[in-house]
């Protein structure tokens, strides 16, 4: 039988998994740091959980439907992230939670692009306060900082804005989504194209032009909110609210630049306030976002019927670890390496292996009888750092020889001393 993985699936290696690991556990420890408390919610969903309007059509198409078409697979945590909180209404309010873990998408496999990957989603519910976007914003920036991200910018805008400039420019109201949508694809397609879309969602091609002008027009986030201000004057309250969104997330001091982009959307049709994106660039070129979020103020009532303010970011971890995965990767946690010689030493050797152990040092332990140089060979090709070795004499002074296999320099040491040394 011939063995293989479905398309956009991937196995990760035991050095792959360690890497992983970190920045998962860094980004929670960051969370964790904020005061985010964490839920589980299943990865199988009511199918009518799923295909509510909040994704929208596009979206819902990427939905992966398990046999009986009754369930799917979560497509994200903040649809489950509803559906718990309509089920569970003694929740006190604001709820800041977060949620680690695999979701699966429909989508068609490319670089950065999976149908399986792995999301650190966080989020507040119950403040509509600036503060809370800030709050998730800081959060996600001092996460990926955490993880090793260092180089990055975060492009922030506004679906009320968006709404705005789309009346301002003539666009109908029927079909503003589908042109909110083609503006989104800028980075993607460009602007001729973008172009078009706009004037197949019934935009007059003058106007595109002119919008188009608008939002590609570089300068400072100021200057942009303030030209933004004398064109469509009825957007003054959301101008009020990303100024403050702004303010608020340089008390944060994150390393990442904040900068405003009039064509920043994101894709799904939930959100109903600012929206963001975390990127990094390689030669010059801006990768798909490594985290994405904003605020979506109706997707709780569409589940409870009560109207509950909330706001999140959800971090894709597969693609961080892409950006920040080692070139040399460990093959294992175990910091020590227990080797005996023959196996009467076997007994003295596990004795070794728990006393590190309960030390609190991850200690790998031999399990073949094969000879001393076979064992170091396999010590250094799982980039252990120490091994311990323990033949006759050893056992008869209770003690034991430590080996630094980065130098191949040996001590006889006692217990104790050697616990001291590698904890060092």
């Amino acid at each position: 039988m011939e063995v293989g993985l479905p398309r956009g699936t991937r196995d990760y290696s035991a050095g792959e998994t360690i890497v992983l690991q970190g920045i998962m556990a860094s980004i929670e420890d960051t969370f964790r740091r904020f005061g985010f408390s964490p839920i589980d919610t299943p990865g199988i969903e009511l199918l009518e959980t799923l295909n509510g309007k909040a994704y929208g059509e596009d979206a819902k198409k990427e939905i992966y439907v398990i046999e009986g078409k009754t369930d799917g697979l979560r497509y994200d945590f903040t649809v489950p992230l509803a559906r718990h909180m309509a089920m569970k209404r003694d929740i006190p309010l604001p709820f800041k939670r977060y949620q680690i873990g695999k979701v699966w998408r429909m989508d068609e496999p490319q670089k950065m692009r999976a149908r399986e990957f792995i999301q650190a989603d966080v989020d507040v519910v119950g403040s509509n306060e600036p503060v809370s976007d800030a709050e998730i914003i800081g959060a996600v920036a001092l996460s990926l900082e955490g993880a090793g991200v260092q180089e990055y910018k975060v492009i922030i805008n506004s679906r009320t804005i968006l709404d705005a400039l789309m009346g301002a420019f003539g666009v109908p109201g029927g079909k503003r989504i589908e042109a909110i949508r083609a503006l989104d694809k800028l980075e993607k397609i460009g602007r001729e194209e973008v172009s078009g879309l706009l004037v197949g969602a019934g935009q007059d091609a003058e106007k595109a032009e002119r919008m188009l002008d608008f939002v590609l027009e570089a300068g400072s986030n100021e200057s942009r909110l303030d030209r933004l201000s004398k064109t469509v004057p009825e957007s003054s309250g959301s101008i009020a609210n990303i100024k403050e969104v702004l303010r608020i997330v340089g008390l944060y001091r994150i390393k990442g630049e904040v900068l405003v982009d009039f064509s920043l959307a994101r894709g799904l049709d939930y959100y109903t306030g600012g929206v963001w994106e975390f990127c990094v660039y390689k030669d010059g070129k801006r990768l798909p976002s490594i985290a994405s979020g904003g605020r979506y103020d109706r997707l709780m009532e569409m589940y409870s019927k009560n109207p509950v303010p909330a706001v999140g970011a959800a971090i894709g971890v597969s693609r961080v670890f892409e950006v920040v995965k080692a070139v040399e990767l460990r093959n294992t946690y175990a910091k020590v390496h227990v080797s005996y010689i023959k196996r009467e030493n076997q007994d003295y050797g596990i004795e070794i292996a728990n006393a590190m152990r309960s030390a609190g040092i991850y200690t790998d332990l031999e399990l073949t009888e094969r000879a001393l140089s076979k064992q170091l060979e396999y010590v250094n090709s799982m980039s252990i750092p120490y091994a311990i070795i323990v033949g006759n004499r050893e056992k008869e002074e209770k003690k034991v020889k430590l080996r630094d296999m980065l130098t191949g320099e040996e001590e006889m040491l006692t217990v104790e001393e050697a616990v001291s040394r590698i904890k060092k």
